[in-house]
């Protein structure tokens, strides 16, 4: 990679860049006569496009074998690019997989010309210079959407082609290493999980001869606070037994500045129990001598106590500068050794009668509010602490290395997006790869 000098750069529209256009946003299953089944053919709606791949996984429809004939009459191919019209307009991905999928809602898929490399052109789009061009066409009173007529009037910036396929590849071989992250994390996150569910759930913890507890006939006596039958030893007692949770600090809407110390606010927790450190509003750091008993450190975890996501929970990852917890949002402390406790919390935390119990708590208002207090009196078993300890020590390896892989996430994203721009105008040239 260098900054010498530019390549020439021809200016093109989209509708140029393209061979094909494949638009059926205006059906509907209603429409087809058709109706979305369980399995099939996936339908991807804008909903789910982001830049980074699909979202919401969860909530696609799908379509049966007549279903996707009778609507798909042009196939979407890999290598295609599937760009959004409307909420919001402008987030594309690529599609690299030969499953065949039914093109619904607010989407476009677009097939670039020869000339015209698929990865830069995915890039470019997503750039600010390509968002720029996308924003400023879009119309529409409520909604703000682009069309494909209006291909013709966004213009796309464009190297030769080798230019472009090494631009494209450099940009993919990031984006690919962040999803690489991402599926190991996974992997770790349901290992950890399926540990927690065999020892703590169906109590299948290796007994002193290393046999399951349960299975090969461990006693089990009942607990009356618990309301069900639980290892003989083991102690019915509650969250805050196990880590206290203290509220975050009343900053002052006067101190809120575009740089300084980052503070973790309620929307920085995400729907997907992640949290977004990147998005962090900002204080002085003359204030951290008042609020430095709010800090958070690698490994701690935190929960938004109000709004919409009340009772999702994040875990703190690394930061050049302090950390500090906003009001509403409450500190899990775990000691000068975080991981070494995590690993129980974390997925008592995910367990479905704390989601359940922290929804009957917070809801009765006009907006969805729970206190530490109440979330620090959930119960919680409390196992035998030599089981405690062996689960933690198992599994603490495994959020070391999430940890870690986010952080590099993160740095990762900042070296592309830092680097989009000047690859976009010309300023940094890519050395074949």
């Amino acid at each position: 990679m260098n900054s010498g000098m530019r390549n020439k750069i021809l200016q093109r529209t989209l509708t140029d860049c393209l061979d094909n256009v494949i638009d059926y946003r205006g059906k509907t299953p209603k429409k087809l006569g058709l109706k979305w089944c369980i399995r099939g053919y996936r339908a991807i709606s804008a909903n789910n496009v982001k830049f980074d791949g699909l979202d919401k996984i969860d909530s696609i429809n799908c379509l049966d074998s007549d279903g996707y004939k009778k609507w798909m009459k042009e196939e979407v191919k890999k290598g295609d690019l599937l760009l959004t019209s409307e909420a919001p307009a402008g987030q594309v991905m690529l599609w690299m997989s030969d499953e065949k999928i039914v093109l619904s809602q607010r989407l476009f898929a677009l097939r670039t010309k020869p000339d015209v490399y698929n990865k830069y052109l995915k890039y470019y789009l997503q750039s600010n210079v390509g968002q720029f061009e996308i924003n400023k066409n879009t119309s529409g009173s409520t909604v703000f959407g682009i069309s494909a007529k209006m291909f013709d009037f966004i213009k796309v910036n464009l190297p030769e082609y080798n230019s472009q396929i090494s631009i494209g590849e450099f940009l993919y071989l990031i984006d690919h290493k962040i999803e690489l992250n991402n599926r190991i994390n996974a992997e770790l996150e349901a290992m950890a999980k399926t540990l927690y569910d065999y020892w703590f759930v169906q109590f299948d913890f290796p007994d002193a001869t290393g046999k399951p507890y349960k299975t090969s006939g461990g006693k089990m006596v009942w607990n009356e606070e618990l309301k069900r039958e639980v290892p003989e030893g083991w102690e019915d007692g509650c969250f805050g037994d196990y880590a206290k949770l203290k509220g975050g600090f009343a900053f002052k809407s006067s101190w809120w500045q575009d740089e300084g110390l980052p503070v973790i606010k309620i929307k920085d927790i995400n729907e997907d129990y992640t949290l977004s450190v990147e998005t962090c509003s900002y204080v002085g750091e003359d204030k951290y001598t008042i609020a430095k008993n709010y800090e958070a450190f690698l490994g701690d975890v935190v929960i938004a106590l109000t709004g919409a996501t009340v009772g999702k929970y994040g875990i703190v990852t690394h930061s050049k500068k302090p950390i500090l917890i906003n009001q509403r949002v409450g500190l899990f402390k775990l000691g000068e050794k975080p991981l070494n406790k995590l690993p129980y919390l974390i997925n008592s935390l995910n367990q479905e009668y704390f989601r359940k119990t922290v929804f009957v708590l917070a809801s009765g208002a006009a907006q969805p509010n729970i206190s530490t207090d109440q979330i620090d009196e959930i119960p919680l078993v409390i196992p035998q602490k030599v089981i405690l300890d062996n689960f933690n020590k198992i599994c603490s390896p495994f959020y070391e290395k999430i940890l870690k892989n986010q952080i590099e996430n993160q740095k990762l994203t900042e070296l592309r997006d830092w680097l989009l721009p000047m690859l976009m105008n010309g300023q940094v040239q890519v050395s074949a790869l």
